[in-house]
């Protein structure tokens, strides 16, 4: 198979997608990671993607491989698992020397340690977060 203009930045997409896209209840099956590595316009065969996982694995992310008929791949273990990320989002927002403006930075920061929010179907932020994210941007704009 010819190799495509984006086939050196595979590594990074796999690791970006296993981060963002993968949990213990949320398995990426082979042809799911294939769909993705496509849709950023890379052409993988089964075979070189085992082997870019076992890279990873050995590079040190605790990616676990699941086998039966309903197996897959997942991250196992992330940097901040989400309830640490919860409580850092907690001691943000209950700082008295940040501005609204800055905390609503930085837990948005925050959202991008932890699994998709739209796949994971939990966000750090509550909706009362992001109403106020959202006037503040609104004043600042005006």
């Amino acid at each position: 198979m010819g190799r495509t203009e984006n086939q050196k930045l595979k590594l990074l997409y796999l690791k970006e997608l296993f981060e963002r896209q993968s949990d213990e209840e949320h398995l990426l099956s082979m042809q799911d990671i294939l769909d993705a590595l496509a849709a950023r316009g890379i052409r993988a065969e089964r075979k070189s993607v085992y082997d870019d996982i076992l890279c990873l694995q050995q590079f040190g992310m605790d990616i676990v491989t699941v086998k039966g008929r309903h197996g897959g791949y997942f991250l196992a273990s992330r940097t901040f698992e989400l309830p640490e990320l919860k409580l850092l989002v907690d001691a943000v927002q209950s700082s008295k020397f940040l501005s609204e403006r800055k905390s609503m930075q930085l837990i948005a920061k925050l959202e991008t340690l932890a699994r998709e929010p739209a796949a994971a179907g939990h966000s750090l932020r509550t909706r009362q977060d992001h109403e106020r994210e959202r006037l503040l941007f609104r004043r600042s704009a005006a």
